[in-house]
């Protein structure tokens, strides 16, 4: 039968039952295969928690009941230790939201925790650091903790430190004053007792302000004729003796060392704040060369003042070859009879008393030494 040119038809009920017999003619049944159905393996998730880390975003329940038992409900998670095999009808209950709610930064958390258990209401403890005359290398040490020391900062109400800042200060009570200098000026020493009267504890910082320090030599050379070599015309320059602060106000705590070690800085200043005053470990620099793996200076015949002097400075001489020259000061438990002994054959007494005048240390020598002979 020849088929006819549908565009030919005009009327549109022919068409229609012509295409309904071309469709039949040229119809063909092609089998089609059900689609493969995908089991998921409960075996093949071992080690997970749950079905939720398995499938990231969804929450997936069972709608089918498997050996009468029932069934979680919908919205819950499945554990892994439930007897199902397999997952046959899995149904996506609820998408995780896409966007989940920021959390807040950290600062802002950390203000409404301490909002809520009423520490923004507590005051900073009040500190400040008083330089008189001195090379300020000690406060150089706490700037070099970079971070770590202004996170310090941060801790605390920062009332005076020029080193930073050249804030008038408000002459109101203290928790904690830092010294470090020499009184030299009568001005030095009206500041200083200034700053003792306001504060609850006042802490000696570094060498010049406990000990004397490189300027205290000048007590053991000509004394007040050693300006001389510095000034042509001393006419109206002050020029009184070298004394630690402590000759003028009462000092509850040293941090020894020239310059201070940052480490021991901010090990000790914690117990400061509290108003405790903490006590530094009587050991000998000995103990941290031996630590740092360091041959003894004394065993290659070189001079050292390492075993009666006050450690916490990390060896930081002997490991550079150089002798200990006691600028952390004595141990209360060292004995200047065994070092002087020890040191005989390597030194002269001449050379002995000129290293201990360097950081001060000749005047704390002698008068330990008078001690011991008056215990004897």
């Amino acid at each position: 039968m020849k088929h006819k040119n549908i565009s030919n038809i005009k009327t549109g009920a022919k068409k229609r039952v012509l295409r309904k017999k071309i469709a039949e003619r040229t119809k063909k049944k092609v089998a089609r295969k059900p689609a493969k159905r995908k089991h998921l393996d409960i075996g093949s998730l071992t080690g997970k928690k749950s079905l939720f880390d398995h499938i990231k975003g969804s929450l997936v329940a069972f709608s089918k009941k498997k050996e009468g038992k029932s069934i979680p409900e919908e919205g819950r998670i499945i554990s892994m230790n439930e007897p199902v095999k397999e997952i046959e009808i899995p149904i996506v209950l609820k998408e995780a939201r896409k966007n989940p709610a920021k959390k807040a930064p950290a600062k802002k958390r950390k203000k409404a925790v301490a909002e809520e258990t009423g520490l923004m209401n507590l005051p900073k403890p009040r500190v400040a650091i008083v330089s008189l005359t001195s090379c300020e290398g000690c406060q150089f040490v706490l700037l070099d903790l970079g971070e770590r020391f202004f996170e310090f900062v941060k801790s605390v109400e920062l009332v005076d430190f020029r080193m930073v800042e050249d804030q008038e200060d408000d002459n109101l009570q203290l928790d904690l004053v830092l010294v470090e200098g020499n009184p030299v000026t009568e001005e030095n020493v009206e500041t200083l007792k200034r700053v003792r009267a306001r504060a609850k504890v006042l802490a000696a910082l570094g060498n010049c302000a406990a000990m004397g320090g490189v300027p205290e030599i000048k007590n053991y050379q000509k004394g007040k004729s050693t300006i001389k070599h510095v000034y042509k015309y001393i006419h109206g320059i002050s020029n009184p003796e070298i004394k630690e602060i402590d000759n003028f106000v009462k000092v509850d705590f040293v941090f020894p060392g020239c310059p201070i070690d940052g480490e021991e800085f901010l090990k000790y200043m914690p117990e400061l704040l509290k108003g405790n005053v903490p006590q530094i470990p009587d050991q000998a620099v000995c103990l941290e060369c031996r630590k740092k793996g360091n041959k003894c200076l004394l065993l290659e015949k070189k001079p050292c003042f390492g075993p009666m002097i006050l450690g916490g400075c990390d060896a930081v001489c002997p490991t550079a070859r150089m002798g200990c020259q006691g600028c952390r000061g004595l141990r209360p438990e060292g004995s200047i009879k065994v070092m002087r002994a020890t040191l005989k054959s390597m030194m002269t007494d001449e050379e002995f008393e000129n290293v201990t005048e360097i950081y001060g240390l000749r005047d704390d020598l002698e008068e330990k030494e008078k001690k011991e002979k008056k215990e004897k």
